[in-house]
């Protein structure tokens, strides 16, 4: 994983979903619902007119008492003589396997962590018969499967809110370095006018002193730069007020100076055209520091400029009576 929002987002929903699962898991094993509970206080009493009915109204009056009591409780009871239903049908599967103790009853740890048929039981003995009264409860209340008993939705629930909190506590702390980044590319690319803070960044955490530090440094570097810029232009502009005024005197010597003269004064000219276009290679590269302009590839012979570089050579040889001869033996053409 390279992204640090990633990062962030899963490990705070895994760390956190464990959690839940956990808390969930420890409060549906160690702490019964209330209905669990009040109906496990009922039960020895529902077990005793259950078996008061059937011994006195045989099995239409038991019939008869648990259907009321469906009615006024909301539960389901089937009493069992001797390991059989005393309705006289078959009872449902999972009353049955309570009755033998196959299935774990919801006043236990197993029973409770079942998600469908939370099961409640009783026994006695009466007139030499074994009964039992197995209940179960209504639907719900079971944090762990949801209402209804659908199997994994109450922590699907809460995976899925837990999940939400973590993006949005991802995105909450990694937003403003996604912002330096795209701050720091921009500045990189020439953009001095970049800026990461986007003037909310007055918290006092270290992630957004960061961003002040860099805000600041950005602004001071925008500075610099557009001070050297201006310095540039302003020496620029300087300079061609007196090679102006240096061209039009040179004019005037050429008509007053003899012919000896001409070849000095070609060479004044020579610098003085080399100065203005040095004056105007400053005037570029400021233009291309504030973005305004664009680098265009020429191609260059690199013999005329050996050539040039030695006749320089040869005119600063003159007092010293010597001589620089430069012999170009192939053409040179280089790009760039």
């Amino acid at each position: 994983m390279r992204s640090l929002f990633l990062k962030i987002f899963l490990s705070f929903w895994v760390a956190l979903a464990l959690s839940l699962t956990l808390a969930i898991l420890l409060t549906a094993a160690m702490r019964p619902t209330r209905q669990i509970s009040a109906v496990e206080a009922l039960q020895p009493k529902l077990l005793a007119d259950a078996v008061q009915a059937y011994e006195k109204g045989g099995a239409e009056q038991m019939r008869d008492y648990l259907h009321g009591l469906h009615e006024s409780q909301r539960v389901h009871a089937i009493l069992f003589v001797d390991g059989k239903s005393a309705a006289g049908h078959p009872a449902p599967p999972w009353f049955t396997e309570v009755a033998r103790g196959e299935r774990a009853p919801a006043n236990t740890l197993r029973g409770r962590l079942s998600p469908h048929f939370q099961m409640l039981s009783a026994s006695m003995e009466s007139n030499g018969h074994h009964y039992t009264l197995v209940t179960e409860l209504p639907p719900g209340e079971n944090a762990l499967f949801g209402p209804h008993g659908i199997p994994g939705l109450g922590l699907l629930i809460a995976i899925l809110s837990s999940g939400l909190v973590c993006y949005l506590l991802a995105r909450f702390l990694t937003s403003p370095i996604t912002r330096l980044r795209n701050a720091t590319h921009k500045l990189a690319s020439g953009d001095l006018s970049a800026r990461a803070g986007h003037g909310d960044s007055r918290g006092q955490d270290e992630v957004s002193q960061l961003i002040r530090d860099f805000d600041q440094m950005a602004e001071q570097i925008e500075k610099l730069v557009g001070a050297q810029s201006r310095l540039l232009k302003d020496i620029s502009h300087e300079l061609r007020s007196p090679l102006a005024r240096l061209s039009v005197a040179l004019e005037l010597a050429r008509q007053r100076a003899g012919a000896d003269a001409q070849g000095v004064l070609d060479r004044i000219s020579l610098e003085s055209d080399r100065m203005n276009d040095l004056i105007g290679n400053l005037t570029t590269i400021a233009r291309l520091d504030s973005g305004s302009g664009s680098i265009r590839k020429v191609e260059v012979r690199l013999e005329e400029f050996v050539e040039e570089v030695a006749r320089d050579a040869d005119f600063e040889a003159q007092p010293r009576q010597c001589r620089v001869e430069c012999e170009v033996m192939d053409e040179l053409p280089v790009v760039g």
